[in-house]
Parts: C-alpha cells; structure tokens; sequence
C-alpha cells in the first residue's frame, strides 16, 4: 500500500490511472464559485494544459491533476497487495489498514447477517462512505451500508482511502472518510484465477474462482469487459478451538468460572421460598431427568452456549460483472456498468433460550415474556416438589407462579439465520469533451438488494405458555388441576386452555433434560421469515475544467455539477416476528420508509505560487448545498485546504471540512426491535447493601423486601442472592429500540495538517505525517444500556430511571431506547506512512532485484464519546475496551492507542517474497470499579508470508501463509456471561480468531 499522498507523483506512478485529457474525470464547483471566474473563461485556452499531458483521479477531489498532489491524507491499497495477502474477501485486506477499525467479517456469528463491512477510525461503517469508480455503490439493507462482498475483486485495479470528512464532495456519509474501489477500465484478454485456503487445523477451507474476459474494438474506440466470480466458505465451529469451545462466567472480582447461560436444557426456576421449602441453598432449582429439583449453581449448571456457535460462518457468493463503453465522439462517450451478486450466509446459535426477560409483543405494550404459572400437581415433577409447591399454593387453585426461570429448547436445535441476499445495480451514462478544457460526466444508477432471512428454532411464546400451563384430564372430558380420583394416573395430562387444546396443543415436558415430546416440540417450533429490500437512485451530471485559467503558477481548475438521489427500503418480518410471539431469533414490527435528496456541489483548486520563494503554494475549496426532503432539510457544507511546496520534496498540507451524514431509513423508521446489551444492572452489585444506592434502586423497582430478605442471609450468602437481581444467567434484559422519524444530521469538523517528504537525495522514499482532528454533534443512536444506567443511578435522572422497568424480584425485564440526536464524540490522532523502493546492487539471472518497504501507523490520542450531551457522562475510550466503550465506539472494538502495518517485499523479477507485520496496541478495561477476570489485552502481533511466481509470461502461482506463527486472540468473557468481551470468549473483529491460515492462489492470462 502506498505511503501516502505525495506532491511529486513520480515514484508513485504505479499506483493511479492516467488518463488523456478528453477523459478527465467529471468533477463540480460551487456555483457562485464559478460565476465569479466565468468572466475569465475566454482568456483560459492559453493556460490549458497540452492535448496529450496526462492527468490522474485522484480520489477525494472531482478535479483531474497531473499529479497525485490533495490536501487530505490519501492511502493506496494495489491489487498486488490484493494478491500477497492471499485472501479472497475483500474486508480482509482492509482491515489491515490501521485507519480501518474491526467491523463485520466472515467470523461475525452473533451479530452478523452474513456481510462485510469497512469502519475508519471506528466511527461506524455508516460514517464512511463507500464508493466504486467515484460513484455510490449499493447497500446491503436499511441501514445504508455497503456490503463488500458484492464488489469484484477480480477487477479491483486499487483502493483508495481518504480520511477525513468529504461531505462536500461526495456527500453525506463521508464523515470519516471515503473508500474507493476503482475497477479495470480498458480491460483487454481473458483472465482466470482460483485460489484455495485452508487452515492448519485443515478446516475452514475457502475457494473462489473467477474469470475475465475483455476487448477493445473499433480501432480501441470502444471496450467490453466480463467478469464471473464464485466464491465458498466453510464453517468453523467454536467447539474446534480450545479457547472458544467452551463459555465461561466473570466473578467480576478478578476470577473465572466454568459457566454459560442460566437457560439450561434441564430447566431453571425461581419460586420464592421454593428452595427453603426443599431444604436447598441458593434461590433457584433445577431439574433432574425424573422430575426431581436440585439446587442450582451458574458455575455447575450453567449451559455451555460456545460448541453451536460458528466461529467462521459458511458463505456461498456468485458474482458477475460487466462493463461497456464506446467513443461516438470526443463529446459523447456513452458507457454502461451492471453487476449481480447472489450471497448466502448462515449464522447459527444455540438452542433457543426462555426465560422471563425474552421480549414478548410488540408497540407501546411491549414487554417481556414474564411470569408463567407451573401446576404444582404435574407428574412431571417428583413427589417431594410436588408436595412443596402445594405449600406455596396461597390461593389453592392448584397453580404457582413462577416468576424467573429459563429454558432451553434442545429438542428444537438450534437458531438457524440464513440469509439469502441478491442485488444488482446498473450505471448508464456518458462522458465527453465539450471543448476550451470543459469536459462532462453525466449518468443514473438504479440499485436493488432483496434478502430473505430464513430463520429455523424458534419457539411461539403463546404455545410455550399454553404447553406448561397443564392440567389433568378425565374420561367424561372434565378438566382439573388435581389429579382425579380412581383414574389411572389421576388422568391424562393435557393443556389446561380449552383454545390451545383446540390449536392443538401438547403439554411441554421441559423439566429435565430430554423429556420434550416430539408432539410438543412440533408444537412449541415455529420458522420465520424477514423480507428486507432496499433500493437507491442517482443521478449526476458534472462539469470540470482542470485548467479554466492560469494565474502564472498553473492551471485553475474548477468543476459543478447536481446530483439527485433516493433512498428507500423496508424489512417486512412475518407474522410471529412482527407480532413479539417468537423467542429465539429477536422479534421486530416492519420498518418501511424513504427520502430523497437534491444536491449543487462545486470545487475549486487554484495555484498560487510556483517556482518563487517557495516551490509551489496552492489552495483548495469545495461546497455542497443539500435539501433533504425529510427533517434535515437544507444542508450546506464546504471545505478549505491548502498545499504549500517550500522546496522540492518537503511540504505541508492542511484541510478544514464541515461534513455532515443524513439518517438512514433504519434509523428513520426502525420498526420497535429488541437489542441485548449484556450491560451490568448496577442493583445487583456488591455493596450496594447500606449505601445511598440501595434507596435509588428501590425507588426505581427493586422491592425494598427482596435487599431485606438478602441482608438476613449469612454474609457468605450475600453475594449470590445479590447477583440474583443482575446475573445474566438469571435475567438478560432487552431493550426496546426503535426509529425516529424527527432526527436530524450529524455534523462534523474536521481538521487535518501534515508534511509530505520526498528528498531527492534518497530516490524512491517517502514519507508523510499527518494530525487529524474530528468533532462530530448530533450523533445518531440509542443512549445503550449502560449509559441509561449511569444517568439514572449515577446522575439521578429521573428520564433515564423512567426508561427501566424491574419484575417482582427488582430484575430488570424491559428498557425503551429509542434512537436519538443525542450524543457526541471527538477524535484526534496522528497517521505515519513511509514507503521506500530500491535496486539491490547485485543482479539474479538477469533481473536486478528490488527492495520494498511500505509501513502505515496510526496513533490515537483521543476517542470520548458524549451519549447524551448536557449530561456529565463521557466516555474515554482510547487504549481501552469494555462494557462502556463497548456501546460508545459504533464497532464496538477497542481502540488501541497505536496500530501499524508494515509490508517488506522483496522482488527478483520472476519471483517475489514478501513479510508483513500488523501490530496492534494493548488496551486496558474501561471500568475502573469492577475488577474483570481480564483487565488488560496485550499488544498483538501477527505475520504473514507470501512467495509469487512468474512460472510463464501467461501462468503465476501465489503462496501465502497468514498469522504465521499461529498467534491465539486474548481470552476475554463474553459481556453475556458478566465479562468485559464480544462473542466466542474474544473479540472476534479485532483479534483473528482463526489461527494460522494457508492459502494457494494461480493466475491464467492470454
């Protein structure tokens, strides 16, 4: 990957298109910008560069240069380093960058929907915009994010990554910054390739195939390109690597236990005083295969969730790509671009869980599943439980409530997710040279994703509340909770509602493990289905000018242009999922809706200075006026730079930019979903017996009786009753999160100055450092649970207190957290890159080999993110991972203080060998008053190897080993599970996960 942007474009020739002067890319400026330069037109001939001077895209402007010269940092990723890292996904590549923070991969089991993602400076993958071939791509569903699975990596000539908010030019969502994919455009031959991977486990093997066809024709006038791709993942489970193969439970107090989730195959229940009626420790039971009760232990009994899970998920992908362009004219050059993409991914989970907090409905009455009633004379239970549930019997009419418990539905097996995505898009359009240096870019987009989201193991809450509510039946049809006198067995067990018996109901044996019937678990087991689309439009025309006139230190160049767009898309869930009646999968109304948006944008590059007292002076400007035609409106933003040459090879550059990002049609429209947060229920804590907090949480729904009866207990016993209330084996709160349709904007500065080295006494090195600075206001998103918590309990306010609500034992079993303008965040850093070329002084067969380094580091000085602003609650979250920085970072990734890259490559013409080392900084846990298992992560470091031959001018092989010395990720439990982790006792988008990978990879070309 390059070392940066450089003001002499020389050594890094290799890594851009050149292009002719009819061809210069469209581009825009401002229109009073140009109006007060139009009277300058007539005299701009004379200073328009040569027919024949080639000029380069260079993404991040819309102005063609002869030069790779921008005012903001720029990195390069080839298709060459494509090839050296051996991987088939493109987001592998990517994530290598130390600008590019974890996001979605092909090990994102839970979350995951089978998609591929890019986050700079981990402000979120919807604050980068994405583009390919400088155009909007298409997005994967409702969130507005492009998947990179359904980009062509065969055709991939480079990557170019801007950071640093580019609103101006390209829009909304550029924040953080712009990716660019720019495809072969003049492709020529026919090109196959085929790579294979596999670990050194030998599993996980991944294959992709594809081929290339293309031809210019009509004397070169015209070109036809083809691309095919097919590309298959298979799994990994997590039960096939020791450190992720089984789950784990955080003390909180520096130690770990064998644990998981307290929704066991056995079944858990917690009756109030049901224990001291059997003469049990501890507050809940569990149940053995004959129906008799045992006390319950989450470090004994918990279920091991982690063997079911995928650690890489399966993937199937076919793609096809075309392009086509023809030369009627030097004015008028109409080209098309399609492509089709075909994915399936599947995410698997453990068997469905149940238990009090599973949400339950849907809308303002949402709620959770709640309390069930069990009959205290089953003949599923034991003699000994039957007699003490009679006791707990007040009212005698033969039931008991049963107001915490959880379930696990092994007779279902398990969650199943499988998401099958189609999408295309097409671009017809046409470029040309309109004359005086004016040239034009015109063209529409039609984008279309369709996913459907098939989902297997989950279960109806209403049949699970009518199975286990059950009652005896007679002979003459009489039904009773007691069994009846002189019929055998006291009669037949059945559903004690007339209504299910009539749906057809079979009473659920869930007490103990393998007692479920077949009848019942066709009962209780329903599928499910999401439908998602998402469609977008654009059309753009753009003018561009790279040399309108010349102030005596080279051309001026300017562009306009408009662009209109339109975005909209819906998930439509099925019955079960839209109405709440489903566990296992999380339930969700239709989110449906749209918006569009008109756009004027302009740029402006003027040279000021040339070959006086410094060697170059230029500045730069850019303006965009947006009209959304929903809640935000009219928007204006710009941007200022400039670049300053003092003698050649050192320069400086700097850039200001008020950039902005437009809510998605998710965040607009969001039907009321459920979110699992695994956040820390700060009444559950030790110490909160006696202190000023115990008063808060009564006072938000803890019963004041429930610390009483705890602080009866013997001291020893304190701490387990305690985590009765918060112990996510217990109860795992959800959240009810939804749209709104009145948000506004985000907005941003960003500010960004640097040195750009390139000494003429050392050829082919160079070197640039550059510091970025970003405030973001109007931050989108939910406050999360955890900061809910701290401004109710830590801040005392009371809107924040509102939003929880607590059962009869104080757990809390419901948050409303609906999507807000609320927070802000700030960033600041330091990005290095240096890149350096040279011959060898010896020769191999002829060939003088070459040396090559390319190293890109990034230091963080600052990440604190404001949930709500106003409210003294920041989270600093630089060097640190956790719970807290865990919902204030969008990727929820840590933020190491400092990551690098470095690749050394060695070429002896035929063959090359190549090293490349990714560090990435040690972090610390966000959370000064809780003592993790896990406090700190160390610094990781990974290597690879690659070794490509040149075997014909036709045939080359490639050979790569990733993660060469087999490095394990940082053990870290699961947020679940009480720790301070992500999934599978890691952080799987940060760390890899997989170990040591290899891959072969052979090129055809003829």
């Amino acid at each position: 990957m390059g070392a940066g942007n450089c003001f002499h474009s020389r050594a890094r020739d290799w890594t851009v298109k050149k292009l002719s002067k009819t061809a210069l890319l469209r581009a825009g400026v401002a229109p009073f910008i140009v109006g007060a330069m139009l009277p300058a037109a007539a005299f701009a001939q004379g200073g328009a560069a040569d027919e024949g001077e080639a000029t380069i895209i260079v993404t991040g402007s819309r102005i063609a240069r002869p030069d790779l010269d921008q005012a903001s940092p720029i990195a390069v990723v080839s298709a060459e380093q494509f090839a050296l890292k051996g991987q088939t996904n493109v987001e592998s590549v990517l994530n290598d960058l130390p600008q590019v923070m974890g996001s979605s991969t092909g090990t994102s089991n839970n979350p995951g929907g089978g998609i591929a993602t890019v986050d700079l400076r981990g402000l979120g993958t919807s604050r980068t915009l994405v583009l390919v071939n400088g155009r909007r791509y298409m997005s994967y569903d409702v969130n507005q994010v492009v998947d990179l699975n359904t980009i062509p990596q065969a055709l991939i000539e480079r990557v170019d990554v801007v950071t640093g908010g580019r609103s101006a030019v390209y829009g909304s969502d550029a924040i953080a910054g712009v990716v660019n994919f720019v495809l072969k455009r003049d492709f020529e031959g026919i090109e196959l390739n085929s790579t294979y991977e596999l670990s050194s486990r030998g599993d996980g093997a991944r294959w992709d195939i594809n081929g290339t066809i293309g031809a210019n024709f009509d004397d070169n006038r015209g070109n036809v390109t083809l691309s095919l791709d097919y590309y298959k993942r298979k799994a990994i489970f997590a039960s096939k690597r020791s450190w992720s193969r089984d789950s784990f439970n955080d003390n909180q107090d520096g130690t770990f236990s064998p644990g998981g989730s307290g929704s066991i195959p056995e079944g858990r229940i917690q009756v109030p005083g049901l224990n001291a009626a059997l003469g049990l420790p501890n507050s809940a039971i569990f149940f053995n295969p004959d129906g008799s009760p045992s006390a319950y232990d989450s470090s004994a009994n918990a279920y091991n969730t982690n063997p079911a899970n995928y650690l890489q998920v399966p993937q199937e992908r076919f793609l096809i790509s075309a392009r086509a362009q023809y030369e009627v004219s030097s004015i008028f050059k109409p080209y098309m671009e399609a492509q089709y993409v075909n994915n399936r991914v599947d995410n698997l989970l453990a068997a469905t869980p149940l238990g009090n907090s599973t949400p339950f409905g849907t809308g303002v009455n949402a709620g959770s599943l709640g309390a069930f009633d069990i009959q205290a004379n089953s003949p599923y239970f034991s003699p000994e439980l039957q007699a003490a549930l009679n006791g707990l019997d007040t009212d005698g009419d033969g039931y008991v409530s049963v107001p915490a418990y959880g379930f696990r539905t092994l007779g279902l097996g398990g969650r199943l997710n499988q998401d099958d995505r189609s999408a295309f898009r097409i671009v017809v359009g046409a470029e040309g040279d309109l004359g005086a240096g004016w040239s034009y870019d015109g063209y529409y987009m039609y984008a279309r994703t369709k996913n459907s989201q098939r989902q297997t193991g989950n279960v109806a809450l209403t049949n699970f509340l009518a199975a286990t509510r059950t009652a005896f039946q007679d002979s003459a049809g009489n039904i009773s909770p007691f069994p009846f006198a002189g019929e055998p067995n006291g009669g037949t067990l059945v559903c004690s509602s007339a209504d299910a018996r009539q749906a057809g109901c079979a009473p659920a044996n869930l007490f103990g493990t393998g007692n479920l019937s077949s009848d019942a678990a066709a009962y209780l087991g329903i599928g499910a289905t999401n439908l998602e689309e998402y469609t977008t439009q654009v059309a753009s025309v753009a003018f561009t000018n790279s040399s309108l006139f010349d102030l005596g230190a080279g051309g001026v160049g300017v562009a306009l242009g408009a662009e209109w767009r339109s975005e909209r898309g819906s998930t439509t869930p099925d019955t079960f999922l839209a109405s709440g009646n489903v566990g296992g999968f999380n339930p969700g109304a239709p989110t449906s809706g749209g918006y569009s948006v008109r756009e004027f944008f302009g740029e402006v590059n003027i040279p000021l200075l040339a070959d006086t007292f410094v060697k170059r002076f230029e500045v730069n400007g850019a303006a965009r006026f947006t009209h959304y035609s929903n809640a935000p409106g009219n928007v204006f933003t710009w941007a200022a730079g400039a670049q300053l040459e003092v003698v050649k090879g050192i320069g400086f550059r700097g850039q200001f930019q008020r950039a902005i990002r437009g809510p998605s049609v998710n965040e607009l429209y969001l039907g009321q979903t459920v979110s699992f947060d695994g956040q820390s229920d700060p009444c559950g804590n030790a110490g909160v017996l006696g202190s000023s907090l115990e008063g808060a949480c009564v006072a938000n729904g803890v019963p004041q009786s429930v610390y009483d009866a705890i602080r009866a207990l013997p001291a020893n016993q304190q701490a387990d009753a305690l985590n009765n209330i918060n112990d996510s084996n217990l109860v795992n709160p959800p959240s009810f999160q939804s749209g709104n349709a009145n948000l506004r904007e985000e907005k941003s500065k960003t500010f960004t100055i640097g040195a750009v080295l390139t000494p003429g006494l050392l050829p082919g090195f160079s070197a640039t450092i550059d510091y970025y600075k970003i405030k973001i206001t109007g931050f989108i998103s939910p406050y999360g649970q955890g900061n809910i918590f701290a401004g109710c309990f830590d801040q005392g306010i009371q809107s924040f207190c509102d939003l929880v609500s607590r059962n009869s034992l104080g757990q809390v079993e419901r948050i409303v957290d609906q999507n807000q303008n609320s927070g802000g965040l700030k960033t600041d850093g330091l990005d290095i890159s240096l890149g350096y070329t040279t011959p060898l002084p010896f020769t191999i067969a002829g060939d003088e080999p070459k040396l090559s380094l390319n190293f890109n580091g990034t230091r963080v000085f600052k990440y604190d993110f404001t949930p709500v602003v106003g409210v003294p609650i920041v989270n600093e979250c630089v060097g640190k991972f956790g719970v807290a920085c865990s919902t204030s970072v969008p990727s929820g990734q840590p933020i190491p203080k400092w990551r690098h890259s470095l690749r050394t490559t060695l070429d002896f013409g035929k063959i090359t060998t190549s090293v490349q080392w990714r560090y990435t900084g040690g972090v610390r846990d966000d959370d000064p008053d809780t003592i993790y298992a896990v406090e700190k992560i160390k610094a990781f470091n990974y290597f690879d190897l690659a070794l490509a031959a040149d075997i014909t001018d036709n045939f080359s092989l490639t050979g790569t080993v990733s993660n060469l010395f087999d490095k394990r990720p940082p053990f870290v439990i699961s947020q679940q599970t009480g720790g301070n982790g992500e999934q599978s006792n890691t952080l799987p988008s940060t760390y890899d996960v997989l170990g040591r990978y290899l891959s072969i990879s052979a090129k055809l070309r003829f």
